[in-house]
């Protein structure tokens, strides 16, 4: 697996992806519907009429009394969805569809998605969405059930739910922006505001991001067609698999993913783990300690624990970094249905870009790219950068995926238990102003860590850039 050339919106590039599959209606018409006229049939026919006669409202009230009449009848369920989108998108000229497209198209040269639309518009589109999703999310649970008659399923309109929670994210994201300097598509006004930070701006509304994301990779999982286009560029070696294995490998990460949001979704502290593996995914990062163990970004996506602190890619580094996959390693896997992330980013060896050389991750006063001579320089890019055991197959055998810099570290002096551990953590992650409430001497007792390596000069500027 490779990594993905940057995109100044990859979602944006995405949806248009998305959108061309599904086609310009987002939930395709079955214009050769031929019911007959009795009961919920005859009223699912009613409606469908009335769809095609543009009388969206008369429509759903045959659709509604069709599906009180009998709940399993999934082409009515089906024509409501349609019904309601169309009658909520095509209210105003700004929210037809090729308006839509319109302002994707526009935010491909931006770095914010729907950043010209008004707060109007995009207030009516986020209902229009939310609407949708009401009906959708019952009918999906109804069909998983097998409460409907299978006639239409999930699968059949799939792709046009997958673009309504792309548009759903990046109305997330115009919303976490909003303000921004250099974040407009305004005529006359500046357009250079820095990615990551309107990435990492999303973590100013963690639980509305994490619940938009879940339903896109929730999506994505059940049904890999409609993000197979997209991952032919971002999963190395992918072009080289049968549809099925390419299928299952789509299904594999976002599911992966769907399971992150999913378990982050009442946990305030898992969003924040989550929305840090989304954003570095995006190639993007903060660079600064999330979890509160002293390092910085020390962790790589790969499933496993890096720096020995008992979890599990809690302060990922972004995907730019010159990450080497075992390609034959992992299309074996995928050939196997082996789905886990472990299983789908088998690591050869890890190396900085130029970002990342400067970056001090272990916080030992030492930056790769400002070391004194040759000799240092490369002592710390095996420090940070080079695995305890080179070997894969020996990381997997030891159970020791850690890297160098981290095997000298002590995590957990106290020996406490882990969840007491753990919640140090994260009271000393949230101790973001100076002075703080957690000293330097107190980090250093009870959790360990890179906390050892720092001296109050450092200590200081571990608070610079936090809230």
């Amino acid at each position: 697996m490779k990594n993905v050339r940057k995109s100044k919106f990859l979602w944006a590039s995405a949806f248009i992806i998305s959108l061309g599959i599904a086609g310009c209606n987002i939930f395709n018409p079955t214009e050769s519907i031929n019911i007959k006229d009795n009961d919920a049939e005859a009223l699912t026919y009613e409606g469908y009429k009335k769809i095609r006669n543009n009388e969206y409202s008369e429509a759903e009230y045959y659709f509604n009394k069709a599906i009180a009449a009998d709940s399993n009848y999934s082409q009515a369920w089906f024509g409501l969805m349609k019904a309601t989108l169309n009658r909520m998108l095509n209210g105003t000229q700004e929210t037809n569809v090729f308006s839509l497209l319109a302002y994707v198209n526009a935010s491909r040269d931006s770095k914010v998605p729907f950043s010209g639309m008004s707060d109007e518009t995009a207030a009516q589109l986020q209902t229009t969405i939310d609407s949708v999703n009401v009906i959708a999310d019952q009918f999906i649970k109804r069909d998983k059930a097998g409460q409907t008659d299978s006639i239409v399923t999930y699968k059949s309109f799939s792709e046009g739910y997958m673009v309504l929670q792309m548009m759903k994210t990046m109305l997330v994201l115009r919303k976490t922006t909003a303000g921004m300097n250099g974040c407009s598509l305004q005529k006359n006004q500046d357009n250079s505001c820095d990615m990551a930070s309107v990435l990492n701006n999303l973590k100013n509304d963690p639980a509305e991001t994490v619940e938009s994301f879940n339903a896109v990779f929730k999506t994505c999982e059940e049904s890999p067609e409609s993000m197979t286009k997209m991952f032919d560029s971002y999963l190395q070696g992918f072009d080289n698999l049968k549809e099925d294995a390419q299928h299952t490998a789509v299904s594999s990460m976002c599911g992966a993913l769907a399971k992150e949001t999913e378990d982050a979704k009442n946990n305030e502290d898992q969003q924040a783990k989550t929305l840090n593996i989304i954003i570095g995914q995006f190639g993007y990062s903060d660079i600064i300690d999330d979890d509160g163990d002293g390092c910085v970004d020390e962790e790589i996506y790969d499933g496993e624990d890096n720096d020995g602190d008992g979890e599990i890619d809690e302060d990922v580094s972004d995907k730019t970094n010159e990450i080497v996959y075992d390609n034959d390693i992992i299309l074996k896997n995928v050939t196997a249905g082996k789905t886990a992330i472990r299983d789908l980013r088998v690591v050869k060896k890890a190396g900085p870009n130029e970002k990342y050389t400067t970056v001090d991750i272990d916080m030992n006063g030492i930056i790769i790219a400002n070391g004194k001579n040759e000799a240092e320089k490369d002592r710390e890019l095996e420090n940070e950068w080079k695995f305890v055991h080179p070997k894969y197959q020996d990381r997997v055998a030891s159970d020791d995926h850690r890297f160098v810099f981290a095997a000298g570290l002590g995590f957990n002096p106290q020996k406490l238990p882990f969840e007491e551990f753990i919640a140090y953590k994260r009271a000393v992650a949230k101790d973001t102003h100076y002075p703080p409430s957690y000293n330097l001497e107190f980090r250093k007792k009870y959790i360990g860590g890179c906390w050892a390596n720092y001296n109050e000069q450092r200590f200081m500027k571990w608070f610079e850039g936090r809230n």
